[in-house]
């Protein structure tokens, strides 16, 4: 495989995960969770 898709794949991964993620610390820091 070609680095720059395992590039472009590890960081769609990780905005998909980070998004969410940083959705509940806000809601958690906010207090209305």
């Amino acid at each position: 495989m070609n680095i720059e898709i395992i590039l472009q794949l590890a960081s769609l991964l990780f905005i998909v995960v980070a998004g969410p993620l940083v959705i509940v610390l806000l809601s958690y820091r906010g207090g209305n969770l």
